[in-house]
């Protein structure tokens, strides 16, 4: 047991006269790691606590410049961090460029970059996800939809979506 001992000892006084210098770099990192992480972390959750009523009006024209939805009525927005920061609106009624496309959707989720998330006036969007939507249409309106839809390639995305082409017969 005493040698046991001695061994152990021994073996501590290596490591603490060698790696001294490695050790105390890697304990101080740890403590970087942990200041970032808690930071990120709080920089993610601040805008839960935002009013998004005042940005309605940005947000809106955002739509109306980049995606030619004007909305006209819409139940909430939201700020949601996890998987990615979003905005998501809910029960929303829209039009699209002509009045003669109406579009009803449930959700409407806008993921903002990073760095906009406090920063109003430049706000972008890396994408804009729209699920569960209704369109009610008419049949001469389809190529104009399709076209609309193919316009953005990869910054627009439909979810679940319902549409009715209605024929008129003269």
């Amino acid at each position: 047991v005493i040698k046991i001992k001695k061994m152990i000892n021994k073996i501590y006084k290596r490591i603490h006269n060698k790696y001294s210098s490695l050790l105390k770099f890697i304990f101080y990192l740890r403590y970087l790691i942990g200041i970032f992480f808690i930071s990120s972390i709080i920089f993610l959750i601040i805008p839960y606590f935002f009013d998004l009523k005042k940005k309605e009006e940005v947000i809106k024209n955002y739509l109306l410049d980049e995606y030619g939805l004007s909305v006209n009525k819409y139940e909430s927005i939201e700020y949601k961090a996890l998987p990615t920061p979003n905005l998501e609106i809910k029960n929303i009624n829209a039009s699209l460029k002509s009045e003669s496309l109406q579009m009803n959707m449930d959700n409407l989720s806008i993921y903002i970059k990073l760095l906009d998330i406090y920063d109003s006036s430049n706000f972008k969007a890396n994408k804009v996800v729209i699920k569960k939507s209704n369109i009610l249409l008419l049949d001469t309106n389809l190529k104009s939809l399709v076209y609309y839809i193919y316009s953005f390639k990869n910054k627009l995305i439909l979810k679940n979506l319902n549409l009715k082409v209605t024929r008129i017969d003269a």
